[in-house]
Formats: C-alpha cells, sequence, structure tokens
C-alpha cells in the first residue's frame, strides 16, 4: 500500500511540474495576471498533493522498517 501511494504521489507531483514546463492553453484571451496566477495554483496545488502523499508514504515505510509490521 506504501509502495503504491508513494508512486501515485511522485505521478502527481510530476504531472504538475510538466504541466507547468508545457503551459495551460486557452481559447480566449486572458489578461497575463490571470495566467500567471494561475498556474501558480496549479504549481502549488500539484506540489502540496504531491509532497503529502510521499511523506505519507515515506512514513508507512519508515514504520515498516522499524517495526517489522504494518
Amino acid at each position: 500500500m506504501a509502495w503504491l501511494t508513494l508512486c501515485i504521489g511522485g505521478v502527481v507531483l510530476l504531472a504538475g511540474l510538466c504541466g507547468q514546463c508545457f503551459g495551460i492553453q486557452r481559447k480566449a484571451p486572458t489578461h497575463p495576471a490571470d495566467k500567471r496566477v494561475g498556474r501558480m495554483v496549479v504549481t502549488i496545488g500539484s506540489a502540496v498533493v504531491g509532497l503529502w502523499l510521499v511523506a505519507f508514504s515515506v512514513v508507512h515505510l519508515m514504520h515498516l522498517h522499524a517495526v517489522g509490521r504494518w
């Protein structure tokens, strides 16, 4: 379970970071500040979710290593 959570956290984190590299394309013209803030929200959100899942997995793996059982 911890390995699955670790993999999902890593995928979410990488997807968010790669999304910032390729950008979010919209058909309607928007204000430049709106685009910048939108990217910042997506970056922060993906970082929080990804890092939370990675931290959760690391804690579970450390518990398994220390105790020897879930």
